[in-house]
């Protein structure tokens, strides 16, 4: 038993990492549409944000119905490193707030920002994954090694 708790221990590890990916993918979509809608049709945030696709709301973790941003930053919370999260935390504060060439500015800063770090990320995964998948079979083989 306690080798498959830890076998399920490094699944769920590996879920997260793969999770946190998604995430930042979601939110790097959702800021394109933004861009787009307000770049196109000058539209409200709360209008883009009822319109919005549920399949990139889901990539984002958020739910149906989702009103806010910071809503919707609050629901990918614990998938996001300090770094994204300052990222985001920052891009929903801004946006909605200016002229339109400040916030297609402003979203173009962002997108780089996520692209930059989104890249890191990806380039990390797999040693974490690795990483994980170790500590977890290790740790288990230990508890039985040590309980036996």
């Amino acid at each position: 038993m306690i080798l498959l708790a830890g076998s399920g221990a490094s699944l769920c590890a590996v879920h997260y990492e793969r999770a946190r990916l998604r995430l930042l993918d979601g939110w790097i979509d959702l800021i394109l549409f933004i861009r787009g809608q307000i770049d196109c049709y000058l539209t409200p945030i709360d209008e883009i944000l009822r319109a919005l696709d549920p399949e990139l709301l889901r990539l984002c973790m958020g739910r149906t119905g989702c009103t806010s941003l910071s809503a919707l930053l609050q629901a990918g919370r614990l998938y996001l490193s300090p770094e994204a999260y300052r990222l985001l935390s920052g891009f929903v504060r801004e946006i909605g707030s200016s002229y339109r060439e400040e916030q297609l500015r402003r979203c173009d800063y962002y997108l780089e920002a996520l692209r930059i770090l989104r890249e890191k990320v990806a380039e990390e995964q797999p040693v974490r994954i690795r990483l994980s998948v170790t500590l977890g079979l290790c740790l288990s083989i230990a508890t039985a090694i040590l309980l036996w």
